[in-house]
């Protein structure tokens, strides 16, 4: 209907909305279109898709406004259909990427762990304590603070009752659970 009333075909409609785009649009719907691409390839906080789809906008409308012949809502969604066919294409090579595994090979994904596994990065590693010695800080019914090396821990003992001032000494560590049996 909106063609028919310009006597203009869907092909130039399309030939129209790209022939005299001009630098700025080019540059924004360009700018914009690789700006959605990485946010595909590299998910993160949402700057790069949401600046994209401004981008994108942006040059639609500043070469909308621009547009002296042919139907502007045609070329409009001309456009749209474009950039949304240059997203998706890049959209399925990530996914053709990412179950071949190529993409788990490059820079984008990070394969590695800020911390060692079976640690989290709060957690300290009391394993160098078993077999050492101390003394009993309070009392441990079973669980209350023992020094050992000069050091104040909370521990759990091993039987139901250690007296303070006792000698300990460490049999386990499990995480931040230190358990001790009197010497």
């Amino acid at each position: 209907m909106l063609l028919a009333s310009n006597g203009l075909s869907f092909w130039q409609e399309i030939q129209i909305a790209f022939s005299d785009i001009g630098i700025i649009p080019a540059i924004l719907l360009i700018l914009g279109t690789i700006f959605i691409i990485v946010e595909i390839f590299q998910p993160g906080f949402g700057f790069f898709g949401i600046a994209g789809i401004i981008l994108v906008l942006a040059g639609m409308a500043v070469r909308l406004f621009m547009s002296k012949r042919g139907s502007l809502i045609v070329q409009f969604f001309v456009m749209l259909i474009c950039v949304t066919v240059v997203v998706c294409i890049a959209l399925a090579i990530m996914l053709h990427s990412l179950k071949k595994g190529k993409l788990s090979r490059t820079g984008l994904i990070q394969k590695s762990l800020a911390v060692s596994e079976g640690k989290s990065g709060g957690t300290e590693d009391f394993s160098e304590l078993v077999g050492k010695t101390g003394k009993a800080d309070s009392v441990l019914r079973p669980g209350g603070n023992a020094i050992i090396d000069g050091k104040l821990y909370s521990v759990v003992s091993q039987s139901a009752l250690i007296e303070r001032g006792k000698d300990i000494e460490v049999i386990a560590v499990e995480g931040m659970k230190i358990t001790v049996k009197e010497c």
